[in-house]
């Protein structure tokens, strides 16, 4: 009698996926078409979008570097990805050039003609300035700050963050001859499930706090601001929110 043996294939294993890579493009402050794009980006992330037109002269200046994250065109995931950007945000769809005639930071900037135009995802400031002292933001003492930091909502744990982190610290390091960089957030219990001002305001509570992020890329919290800004609940009655400062060493 023979026997029938059946056998199941197990699935193929999946390699790991590739950290995206990314590209850090200028924001040009004379440019209109840019100055639409961060208005309608900073509109996506809920937070200083009447901001921008007060952005153009430090920049100018070279006291903050604002920069475009861009999604690099020899990845083999960024068509898809921008697919994605563009049909939550169709008014995104059409490129902008880089158009920078001031420079970045005090430093001339070359363009990088595989990037003459592009899509941003989302972008962050590299500050050589702030009016926040807990910052320590000092070019001549080598402290930079990071602020003003946005992925696109629907491109969002995929490790565009963390991508565009490594390149400004990259920048930092190697272009500003930078010693330190240094952020500030929310601090981590103004998130916790049961902590009272975030019951009244609504603030959902995410699953990796801003704090927990920074940390696990190496930034250690030095400082705290009780009253850093307020928040409202329905009813427009507002409360004051907590900051932590954080740092990272560079050398």
């Amino acid at each position: 009698m023979s026997q029938t043996v059946t056998t199941t294939q197990s699935a193929p294993v999946q390699p790991p996926r590739q950290a995206p890579k990314v590209h850090l493009v200028p924001w040009d402050p004379d440019s209109p078409e840019h100055a639409e794009r961060m208005r309608l980006q900073r509109v996506e992330c809920g937070w200083k979008a009447e901001m921008v037109p007060k952005w153009a002269e430090p920049q100018r200046a070279g006291l903050i570097g604002l920069y475009w994250i861009v999604l690099s065109p020899d990845d083999p995931e960024t068509p898809a990805r921008l697919s994605a950007h563009w049909a939550a945000f169709p008014a995104e769809a059409s490129p902008l050039k880089d158009s920078v005639k001031t420079g970045v930071l005090g430093k001339p900037h070359i363009p990088n003609p595989v990037l003459a135009e592009f899509y941003p995802v989302g972008h962050i400031s590299l500050d050589a300035w702030s009016d926040k002292y807990r910052l320590g933001t000092s070019a001549a003492e080598g402290v930079y700050s990071l602020n003003t930091f946005f992925v696109s909502t629907v491109l969002q744990n995929f490790g565009l963050g963390g991508a565009a982190f490594k390149e400004c610290e990259r920048t930092a390091k190697e272009e500003l001859g930078a010693k330190a960089i240094t952020l500030n957030t929310i601090a981590p219990e103004e998130l916790a499930e049961n902590n009272p001002t975030r019951i009244k305001t609504g603030r959902p509570v995410p699953k990796i706090s801003n704090y927990e992020w920074y940390s696990r890329r190496g930034y250690v919290l030095y400082d705290r601001e009780p009253h850093a800004w307020e928040e409202h609940d329905p009813e427009g009655n507002a409360y004051p929110i907590e900051c932590i400062y954080m740092r990272k060493e560079l050398v």
